[in-house]
């Protein structure tokens, strides 16, 4: 066969195939997250249209314990997902290879939604009254998890002295109401609920003690699947902030969103972003080696995907 014959053929059969795929055909993702409030642009997105109108056919999987969605994303059952920076850098030391792809919130002190709350009957009037007390956190590791451990190292405690256990938002009130725990790091309106319904009081509002505008969530994936996917982590980018900028200007519509999902909305907005810095992830970095959690220097910029 000439070499024109076999252009021909070749042409021919480029577009019997192109003429077989279907028009506008959407590129499918699975994304596992938390159901938390600074996750409802996710929702927001799905819901609005703004994934599908960039064609994507996303799929949102919910999560209980965030502490899990790295091995989801590993074995592939999630393509991207929720994590915090403590969880990326951990995940960075074991060699897994995961990126951050964007944020999802922050907390300051004008925007904070995470507390310690107690129990109600129990005696903490100061932090050194947490010793010996049993205490719930979102998932070991979680940026809760781990700015709560600094923040008791800065009032001279020990993390070692103050027992804990993984539990998940919903069952935390029933957790402090039963006696199981003493206390839990919360948010809202998780938090909200608890102490509106006198089950435990504030202990303190210890993120922004810690660090004034930190990290909060972020969205992570694998770095092979990241830099062969670009089109689609651009488009999801693009959805993102067409969601962030939705909920910013509807609310309103955001609040019932939220007491549809979780049972309950806050008074608290929170800070939903979806740049992420270097020094994001150097300060969880910092206190990580501070807490003996990472025993290797990181390029914090390595795992930032671009």
């Amino acid at each position: 066969m000439s070499i024109f014959k076999t252009g021909a053929v070749l042409a021919a059969s480029l577009i019997a195939l192109l003429a077989g795929m279907p028009a506008g055909a959407q590129t499918k993702i699975t994304v596992g997250f938390v159901q938390t409030a600074d996750t409802l642009p996710l929702r927001i997105a799905k819901e609005r249209g703004f994934f599908e109108k960039r064609k994507l056919d996303v799929t949102l999987t919910p999560i209980a314990l965030a502490s899990n969605i790295p091995s989801a994303i590993m074995s592939d059952s999630i393509q991207i997902g929720m994590g915090t920076v403590p969880m990326l850098l951990q995940t960075n030391e074991a060699g897994l290879g995961l990126v951050t792809v964007g944020a999802a919130s922050r907390i300051s002190k004008e925007s904070n939604i995470v507390s310690l709350v107690a129990r109600a009957g129990v005696k903490i009037d100061s932090p050194a009254d947490l010793r010996g007390k049993k205490v719930g956190v979102p998932g070991f590791n979680s940026m809760m998890h781990v700015v709560f451990q600094k923040w008791l190292i800065d009032k001279g405690i020990q993390p070692v002295q103050v027992p804990m256990v993984e539990a998940v938002f919903p069952q935390m009130g029933d957790l402090l109401k039963a006696g199981t725990v003493d206390a839990v790091v919360v948010l809202e309106p998780f938090r909200g609920r608890i102490l509106g319904s006198k089950i435990g009081f504030k202990v303190s509002d210890f993120v922004p003690e810690v660090q004034d505008n930190i990290m909060a969530a972020m969205w992570m994936t694998k770095g092979d699947w990241a830099n062969a996917n670009g089109q689609t982590l651009r488009a999801f980018r693009e959805a993102y902030l067409e969601a962030i900028d939705w909920a910013q200007k509807n609310m309103k519509e955001v609040k019932e969103m939220e007491a549809k999902v979780l049972g309950a909305a806050s008074p608290i907005v929170p800070a939903y972003d979806y740049e992420i810095r270097a020094a994001d992830l150097e300060l969880y970095a910092r206190i990580g080696r501070e807490l003996g959690m990472l025993k290797q220097p990181v390029d914090v910029n390595k795992l930032l995907w671009k």
